[in-house]
């Protein structure tokens, strides 16, 4: 998977949280999770992909 792919995975999964808990009326306004999580999100998904790459050649699996 690209890192952009890792990323938009986090981000969809992460949006569709907020959707579902927005549904449920467990939060009433989703404009700031969505402001400020989605980048976050998306970001976090870089990073896992990223550490998972160092840790597994750091392995010596490729």
């Amino acid at each position: 998977m690209t890192r952009l792919g890792a990323g938009a995975l986090f981000l969809f999964c992460y949006i569709g949280v907020v959707a579902v808990r927005a549904i449920g009326d467990l939060i009433s306004d989703v404009g700031p999770p969505l402001l400020y999580g989605s980048p976050v999100a998306f970001v976090t998904g870089l990073v896992a992909l990223a550490a998972h790459d160092v840790h597994r050649r750091g392995t010596g699996r490729t």
